[in-house]
């Protein structure tokens, strides 16, 4: 006798947002997250924020009242969990048999529709919050430009494909952007895209950059340096003392005879920064654009330079150069500014001594470091220990030897210069 076939009972998906205690991101919040479960199988979504388990109520499922962005949060987690049950619904009326492995890439371009531009704009925040101010205008101007590009129109990450990459890099060529800075935006959206995946908001299959390459874009600047002669004229002009002049003069020779560290490195020296030895001022700093620490055994030219601001702003927290104060210039954000009005002041000043000493060359605060890298390469000083003595990031093989050399031998070199 036969029994009577019956059909299977078909258990309905559901999906809810939840607080993913199980991976903890670097600001040390956990990820907010889609939960899809089909047959008692868990799938997650990352929604694009995250929150601290202080500030999550795990009863209601929802950030707590008193989370500085309540209200936002709300709205968020509300239209992610209808979209959700809604991509659900209609999966189900479409595929009754789906499987739980399905889900999730079912659900990713339905459910995540997360904006580009508020992934940009958490993004630029932690930035700011975590005092990498440069890093943070890097993003924003990613976002203003993409901004331009698309107008009113929503950005998507599944939006962004090779197709769309290439009528990006096209409508930037048509506005007569040059490779380089191309090539800044285009590393950009990289990295936040890198990021998106890495917060499970893309998988690693869907990202566009895999297929479009943008090594084409790589143009390097020409980069520039004046003669070892030239540098004498520029220390040679006579300058009036503490006026905005001498100080652009010492800065460009205080770079060249100190390894060629970069404008911003000067600008926040302390005098904390240096220790003296007998007959000797080794100068030790973290560089602000790699987080190398440099060590550097100060010339006595440089060591002379170092002295004439003594006077004027010795103490172990106070900056060597007057170009921060440190009882005004704090916060990171006021001193980001600071350093962006000072600059364009000091490279002025650099063309002013230019003029004066007669040169063609058009002087700012790089080619101080080209220049010092330049004098020893015609010094015939080895191309690792000069990348060693500016702190460059290089390839792995090559750093270990550059590791190799000591302070010693970066002093001998300097004293080619």
């Amino acid at each position: 006798m036969f029994k009577p076939v019956t059909k299977q009972k078909h258990q309905m998906a559901s999906a809810s947002v939840v607080l993913f205690k199980s991976k903890t991101l670097k600001n040390g919040e956990h990820p907010i997250m889609v939960r899809i479960i089909k047959d008692r199988q868990p799938k997650y979504l990352s929604v694009g924020h995250s929150c601290s388990q202080e500030l999550w109520d795990f009863k209601k499922e929802m950030p707590k009242r008193k989370h500085p962005h309540f209200t936002e949060l709300t709205i968020l987690i509300e239209a992610k969990k209808a979209e959700a049950n809604k991509a659900l619904l209609k999966i189900e009326n479409e595929n009754i048999s789906f499987s739980s492995q399905d889900v999730k890439a079912k659900l990713v371009k339905q459910v995540l529709k997360l904006s580009v531009f508020d992934f940009l704009d958490k993004i630029i925040k932690e930035l700011k919050e975590a005092g990498k101010i440069g890093n943070s205008r890097v993003y924003y101007d990613l976002r203003r430009v993409l901004k331009l590009y698309m107008g009113d129109k929503k950005l998507a990450f599944t939006d962004i494909k090779k197709s769309y990459l290439t009528k990006f890099e096209q409508h930037l060529k048509s506005e007569g952007l040059n490779p380089n800075t191309m090539s800044v935006y285009f590393r950009t959206l990289r990295a936040t895209i890198n990021k998106a995946i890495d917060q499970e908001i893309l998988g690693k299959g869907e990202n566009p950059f895999t297929e479009y390459s943008i090594s084409h874009l790589k143009n390097e600047t020409e980069k520039r340096a004046i003669s070892k002669e030239d540098v004498k004229k520029i220390e040679g002009i006579i300058t009036a003392q503490n006026t905005p002049l001498s100080l652009a003069q010492d800065f460009f020779m205080f770079s060249y005879y100190s390894s060629g560290t970069n404008f911003k490195d000067v600008a926040l020296l302390k005098w904390k920064n240096l220790t003296i030895v007998p007959e000797d001022i080794i100068m030790v700093y973290v560089r602000s654009k790699t987080g190398k620490k440099i060590t550097v055994k100060l010339p006595p030219k440089a060591v002379d330079i170092i002295h004439k601001y003594k006077s004027l702003t010795y103490g172990p927290e106070n900056y060597i150069f007057p170009f921060l104060d440190s009882q005004r210039h704090i916060k990171p954000m006021t001193i980001a500014n600071r350093l962006k009005k000072t600059l364009r002041a000091v490279n002025l000043n650099l063309k002013d001594l230019c003029r004066t000493a007669g040169l063609d060359e058009s002087l700012t605060t790089y080619v101080a470091r080209h220049t010092f890298a330049t004098a020893l390469k015609k010094s015939l000083v080895s191309t690792a220990i000069i990348s060693e003595m500016m702190g460059h990031k290089s390839e792995a093989i090559t750093q270990i030897y550059l590791d190799s050399f000591d302070d010693s031998v970066k002093y001998e070199a300097s004293l080619n210069l």
